[in-house]
């Protein structure tokens, strides 16, 4: 689910590169300098001392870095309130949306703080950003992600909730980097900019609502497919090395994944030992999986429920159970049984509140001196 939008703001929030181009190449050609506006191309999207330590080995120019990012910078400030520079279309809709949809927006720019807030001033965007990074506040500018990562912190969101729109091939690396959905927008102003290692490219930013939309679209899908067996083993060995290893002992969680949740192990309890599998995507994502077993009795085993870290606490896990309920009546089970580890404290509370009860407690010996040490848990359905 996107909880953020981390928009870049030159080329994106208004149509200003040329604008820029403007400033760069007067200062470079009061120093002489020839071919000044190909020569800046390949530094759109990133810092302004990398851009003017280039230009200066390059055209032999006596000022110094420092002297003329200070020059490009007072140019540009002072040049914003008559500049004519409007919002992007599509940028006060996109806004709105999620404003409505309670979706956090930040800014995140490589130009210089007093120029994102003449910016701001100009476009009235103070009521709807809630916060902004600027490229003088990170050690390392785009193509590296820390600004992104910054805008992330501060919002207090996960980078791998947040979608970043950029429109230079510097800033869609950022985003790539920062692990964030990428979306490159391909403006012909930005100088021919190579945006195509962005997840989804494209030409408005009216387009952005609907790749939301569809990224916070829940599919749940039977693993009936070698491709979603392998999704599923994928996610198994992510999930268990990230939350597992703090409730029992890493030389356990490597032996309960090779055993129980591996390729062969998947593979082998669906075609040899009646599970179904179940795979929880969100947009294109795998985020989670479900595994049921029906006994000889009147219980459905609910033997794996697994959500990555990002996704929990959503009430994600509300999906993956009504599916287990619902096969298990499907197939005249009376009872939905599951086990889980005593000190797995958060999904025992989950569990609690949906109904299951506490009905022992036991102990497994699942080889190789490890033990599951479990309360079983059961629902009548």
């Amino acid at each position: 689910m996107i909880s953020a939008v981390i928009f870049d703001m030159d080329g994106v929030l208004l149509d200003s590169e040329p604008f820029h181009d403007e400033t760069t190449t007067s200062i470079l050609e009061s120093y002489g300098a020839k071919g000044a506006y190909e020569a800046i191309r390949p530094y759109v999207g990133r810092s302004s001392a990398d851009l003017w330590a280039a230009m200066k080995a390059k055209f032999d120019i006596p000022a110094s870095v420092e002297d003329l990012v200070e020059l490009q910078w007072k140019k540009n400030v002072a040049g914003i309130p008559d500049s004519g520079l409007v919002r992007s279309e599509g940028l006060t809709e996109l806004l709105e949306f999620c404003r409505q949809k309670g979706i956090h927006v930040a800014v995140a720019s490589s130009s210089r703080q007093d120029y994102v807030e003449a910016v701001f001033d100009l476009l009235n965007l103070w009521p709807e950003v809630e916060v902004f990074a600027s490229g003088a506040e990170v050690k390392n500018g785009k193509p590296m992600p820390d600004i992104f990562l910054l805008a992330a912190t501060r919002l207090d969101i996960d980078p791998e909730r947040c979608l970043v729109i950029e429109d230079s091939t510097a800033g869609v690396q950022a985003g790539r980097m920062a692990g964030m959905y990428t979306v490159g927008y391909d403006n012909p102003t930005s100088g021919g900019q190579n945006v195509s290692a962005a997840d989804v490219v494209i030409k408005s930013l009216t387009e952005v609502p609907k790749i939301i939309e569809q990224l916070s679209t829940v599919q749940l899908l039977p693993v009936n497919s070698p491709t979603r067996r392998m999704a599923v083993a994928s996610l198994a060995e992510i999930i268990w090395n990230e939350h597992f290893p703090g409730i029992i002992t890493q030389e356990q969680v490597n032996y309960m994944v090779n055993k129980f949740q591996s390729l062969p192990a998947i593979t082998k309890a669906i075609s040899e030992e009646g599970y179904q599998y179940f795979l929880l995507v969100l947009g294109d994502t795998p985020i989670g999986y479900m595994g049921l077993q029906p006994q000889e009795d009147d219980v459905m085993l609910l033997s794996k429920l697994y959500l990555m870290k990002p996704f929990r606490g959503q009430r994600r896990s509300i999906v993956l159970l009504d599916q287990a309920e619902r096969t298990a009546r499907e197939m005249g089970k009376k009872r939905l049984r599951l086990f889980v580890n005593k000190r797995n404290y958060v999904p025992l509370r989950v569990y609690l509140r949906r109904g299951f009860r506490i009905m022992e407690e036991k102990k497994t010996d699942i080889g190789e001196g490890f033990v599951c040490d479990d309360f079983m848990m059961e629902k009548e359905l």
